[in-house]
């Protein structure tokens, strides 16, 4: 027996020794797997900013080579008469502008001294060039302090970069010689480097949230996807806006751009392109280029941590794993290490009983485990499902806040996105309650009105069903309160109604409708509650809401199914089976009854009974 304890406490240290190796090792890997992880991100990014830099320099070429067909192809000998030029070269100009995509709203001809002589607008509605004033140009030519090294030495075809009321512009340049090789002229193209930017770098995707942007040499940004960063330096100017914020990691990356051409590093910054940025940690990734005479900076940074979450969470599991493990071990240990002081033939005896207990213990435990597992996959999918929601409603709710401010001045757009806006934010609201079946919380249960409740509930579901489906409500009022969440009641009246909407999707001869009705319950479900369950034995008050839905009925075969977790008739895209099974586990946390009307082709109806006590 000795022999026996003595190889037995052997295997357990070895094990505990085996478990803490096991812990340094996964964090120690951890540790490298992620430094690999952001390496490789960093050679991405590097890689990925080398395409968006030859993708620029190329449509910036592109740009100059239309302006010189323009100029080949343009009758630039009445050079003094716009009106001449406008008629013989209007299928060009028209051509030209349009190819251009709303970057440019304006062309002009300057003299060799830099007086303008005429100047063309691109009205990008009616499809048509207009001569307009000189004056209107003269902010492109006062601007561009690269214009008098142009006319010095015109070998660029562009200038460099400049910024008129936050908007940043970049001139193109082409000579105009005349027949005897002098230099007649110059015609300059004033190109809008933001909708530049929409056109070809907005779409940019990258497999975790990022973007690119471009500064030129004084750190001010040039080209970024939220507009009201462009023109402020990247410290200083940001600084006027949040001046709470910590910028000393920007003024280690501004001084490592400043003194490199390309390179690649991890600082700490935030997201300037949320409501109320949000500090995070980048990698990056740059390279300078030239455009004509500009000098840029191409960056694109990408989120550190959503890079490496999955190995986090993974590093995290494992190591909580081990742990538990080594303290199941040792608990397990020391069991043993009390039980063996009482062996004696008594103790032998007792162990058979206890065995069976533990058997039977075992048996219960296992039972519990396996409802366990099941709701922590509940949870885990519950999860999965809201953070995809929220993934698909933040933008709507984003770009939905940008355009109120952009379209403040007019109010019935202004009406439509406001309730864009609110309805996606109820949705949004809506589907985090969701969560409260996968995170146990302690319940704060009150007294409300059952009908109130109801009513306000199927409101908040309303707004979010398309308004081609007709929602009838029909609720009568002062029926009673009763006890519980508001949530809950909310959480199962999504869930029928959703259930409703979606089955109601396959109608396809007559309208979609769906009916909320509340009423005093029947006589026959009053006593059924009062016999069968003890605690409604002295209640003589009772409340019913139906919910219907004229869809095409559940078949027989698939009543009794439809409450399980994870069963669905629907496609993967349209349901997780869930639904129902939440609806259950409201109604079983109350202790409510729930029953179900249905007929195959005709529709299908749930009714959900409360016990309820007078208003009074």
């Amino acid at each position: 027996m000795k022999r026996t304890n003595r190889i037995v406490n052997i295997m357990i240290a070895a094990m505990i020794v085996f478990i803490v190796v096991s812990v340094f090792f996964a964090i120690r890997g951890f540790s490298i797997i992620r430094k690999t992880t952001t390496a490789s991100g960093q050679d991405f990014l590097l890689q990925s900013t080398e395409y968006v830099g030859k993708v620029i320099q190329l449509s910036m070429k592109n740009r100059h080579q239309a302006l010189n067909y323009l100029a080949i192809d343009g009758n630039l000998k009445n050079s003094d008469d716009p009106e001449t030029y406008l008629k013989n070269s209007a299928s060009s100009l028209n051509t030209f502008f349009d190819s251009l995509n709303n970057e440019a709203d304006a062309l002009f001809y300057i003299e060799p001294d830099g007086t303008p002589l005429y100047a063309f607008h691109w009205d990008s509605e009616k499809k048509q060039v207009l001569i307009t004033d000189t004056e209107t140009i003269r902010p492109f030519i006062n601007h561009d302090l690269s214009l008098k090294q142009l006319l010095d030495k015109p070998t660029a075809q562009n200038g460099d970069s400049y910024f008129i009321d936050k908007k940043a512009y970049v001139n193109f340049y082409q000579e105009i010689r005349t027949s005897s090789g002098a230099i007649d002229g110059y015609l300059i193209l004033p190109l809008n480097l933001e909708a530049f930017y929409k056109n070809f770098l907005q779409d940019f995707e990258l497999d975790y949230k990022g973007y690119p942007m471009i500064k030129d040499r004084s750190m001010t940004v040039v080209m970024h996807p939220v507009p009201q960063q462009v023109g402020l330096d990247i410290i200083n100017g940001r600084e006027k806006l949040y001046p709470d914020f910590d910028y000393s990691d920007l003024k280690r990356l501004e001084k490592y751009q400043l003194n490199h051409d390309s390179g690649k590093l991890t600082y700490k910054s935030y997201w300037w392109d949320e409501d109320i940025p949000t500090e995070v940690l980048k990698i990056s990734a740059f390279e300078w280029i030239d455009v004509g005479l500009a000098h840029w900076v191409v960056a694109i940074n990408a989120d550190y941590n959503e890079r490496n979450d999955d190995i986090i969470n993974f590093v995290i599991v494992l190591s909580f794993l081990l742990v538990l493990l080594l303290l199941l071990i040792i608990i397990c240990s020391l069991f043993i290490h009390n039980f063996r002081k009482k062996e004696t033939i008594e103790a032998e005896n007792r162990q058979l009983i206890e065995k069976q207990k533990q058997q039977k213990m075992q048996h219960q435990l296992e039972l519990e485990l396996y409802q366990r597992n099941k709701m922590e996959t509940v949870g885990l999918l519950t999860t999965s499902i809201v953070h995809d929601m929220n993934n698909f409603l933040t933008p709507i709710i984003g770009n939905t806040q940008l355009l109120l401010e952009e379209h403040s001045d007019d109010p019935i757009l202004e009406a439509d996105l406001e309730e864009i806006l609110h309805s996606a934010q109820k949705g949004k609201q809506l589907s985090s309650n969701v969560l409260r079946f996968s995170k146990p919380q302690k319940s704060v249960q009150e007294w409300i009105d059952i009908s109130a409740a109801i009513g306000v509930a199927t409101h908040l579901i309303g707004e979010i069903i398309p308004k081609k489906v007709q929602l009838s409500l029909s609720i009568q009022e002062n029926l009673g309160t009763t006890k519980l969440e508001e949530t809950d009641l909310q959480n199962l009246i999504y869930n029928l109604i959703t259930n409703a909407y979606q089955a109601t999707k396959e109608n396809s001869n007559k309208q979609q409708k769906i009916t909320v009705t509340v009423s005093p319950a029947s006589k026959e479900i009053t006593e059924l509650l009062q016999k069968s369950r003890h605690q409604m034995s002295q209640i003589n008050r009772f409340v019913t809401l139906e919910i219907s839905d004229n869809g095409p009925g559940i078949p027989t075969e698939l009543k009794e199914k439809i409450f399980e977790p994870f069963f669905t008739t629907k496609s993967a895209d349209e349901g997780t089976g869930l639904g129902l099974f939440a609806v259950t586990s409201i109604v079983a946390k109350y202790e409510w009854h729930l029953s179900l009307e249905s007929k195959e082709g005709i529709g299908t109806s749930f009714f959900i009974t409360f016990p309820v006590r007078s208003c009074e």
